[in-house]
């Protein structure tokens, strides 16, 4: 990404799950860059989207609202989409309070994650 106030990396933990992992902050100087390189990264063909926001530092009102667009985007492709942040983080309660539990999985590691995806 171009801004480097956050960088994102994906990796595959299955031939059906995507991990989009994403350090430093997320705000509006960067969300729409981060909303593009999801996109263009994640398949109809993916059963799931794990979005790890284990090193995430910061998110305003704008990278909350990514959240939400992704899980919009997502449920209309009937893929699932599962949060990671650890409840040490300073971001989960921004997300709790944010009620984003009501449109993604919300989950501590990547592991519960794809434990999540499969459950479904």
């Amino acid at each position: 990404m171009r801004d480097r106030l956050a960088e994102v990396s994906f990796s595959e933990v299955r031939a059906d799950a995507i991990v989009a992992s994403v350090s430093g902050e997320i705000d509006g100087s960067n969300a729409a860059e981060l909303r593009r390189a999801i996109a263009e990264r994640v398949p109809s063909t993916a059963r799931s989207l794990i979005m790890d926001l284990t090193s995430t530092t910061y998110i305003d009102s704008t990278g909350v609202e990514l959240l939400f667009e992704l899980a919009r985007r997502l449920s209309a492709r009937r893929q699932i989409f599962t949060v990671v942040v650890p409840r040490s983080s300073g971001i989960r309660k921004v997300l709790e309070l944010c009620d984003i539990g009501s449109v993604a999985v919300l989950v501590e590691s990547q592991g519960e994650g794809v434990e999540a995806a499969d459950a479904v």
